[in-house]
């Protein structure tokens, strides 16, 4: 049914909205929501958010006046409930000589169908798309895509998303348009798109194959300062981490109430490691 045909009839239901027989003007006006509430991207004549970009070197610096995160709440990416694992931030592991400055969390249906959420408001603004195996060899055989989604909070606040498999059909179409499969997982920037908290970035995560493909990765980091576990930029390359995220890390569940409690009385998924964060 067209909109004409819709408004002839004085009263009818296009697209989840009773329209009714109003003057052109206000109909513009209607259509005109119409067509941009359902999609992700926002009002395009809506003044540019505050973006946070890196130095290269030691500091994240806002492209204008950032507001306060005083007010800033984050949720959990997943239900709780649907969980059975963590994995702490800043996890270190010296014999194995690697630094971790994202945490995770691990969905209890082994198929990893559930459901992946913006833990905040904030501007999806880079993102990669990429193949791996389930022995985590990039572009090797049995590579299944995989989705990287940086979210930013115009105060300063950056949420990292990886190991999604199956994005939202909003966030599919960017990435289709914008951020083509690569072959390692290098970030591509995009025009800032509005992303609401709640809101589903994903259904699926993980490479399928994989003995327990249900896991995905999770970081927050607070660009506005470098936190306590400062290391220089040696020790991180030679625990194959980077400067850029690695020192802005923070304890993730400790931003989300007591939702953030139960998420830390989960099971460790790699007791082995420490954590200098949590």
């Amino acid at each position: 049914m067209t909109l004409r045909r819709a408004v002839d009839r004085g009263s009818n239901w296009f697209g989840g909205v009773r329209l009714v027989a109003y003057p052109c003007s206000l109909l513009l006006a209607a259509t005109s929501v119409l067509a941009f509430a359902p999609v992700a991207e926002g009002d395009p004549k809506a003044k540019a958010p505050v973006t946070w970009s890196w130095n290269g070197k030691d500091a994240w610096l806002p492209s204008g006046k950032a507001p306060s995160c005083g007010n800033v709440r984050m949720q959990p990416p997943a239900q709780v409930a649907a969980l059975d694992g963590w994995l702490p931030p800043g996890r270190l592991n010296e014999s194995a000589r690697y630094y971790k400055a994202h945490g995770g969390l691990r969905f209890a249906d082994p198929s990893a169908n559930g459901k992946v959420a913006a833990a905040v408001d904030g501007y999806f603004v880079r993102g990669a798309a990429y193949r791996e195996n389930r022995d985590g060899q990039m572009n090797g055989p049995g590579s299944s895509v995989q989705y990287l989604v940086d979210i930013q909070h115009p105060c300063g606040f950056l949420v990292r998303y990886d190991h999604l498999r199956t994005l939202s059909p909003a966030l599919q179409r960017i990435f289709d348009r914008s951020i083509p499969v690569g072959e390692d997982s290098r970030t591509t920037n995009v025009k800032p798109v509005k992303i609401s908290k709640g809101q589903v970035l994903a259904t699926a995560v993980s490479v399928p194959d994989q003995p327990s493909p249900r896991q995905f990765d999770f970081g927050v980091y607070d660009l506005r300062r470098q936190q306590q576990s400062l290391h220089s930029g040696e020790w991180l390359a030679e625990h194959g981490s980077g400067a850029e995220l690695a020192n802005f890390t923070v304890c993730w569940p400790r931003l989300m109430g007591s939702a953030g409690v139960q998420i830390e009385a989960l099971p460790n998924i790699a007791p082995q490691d420490g954590t200098d964060i949590c």
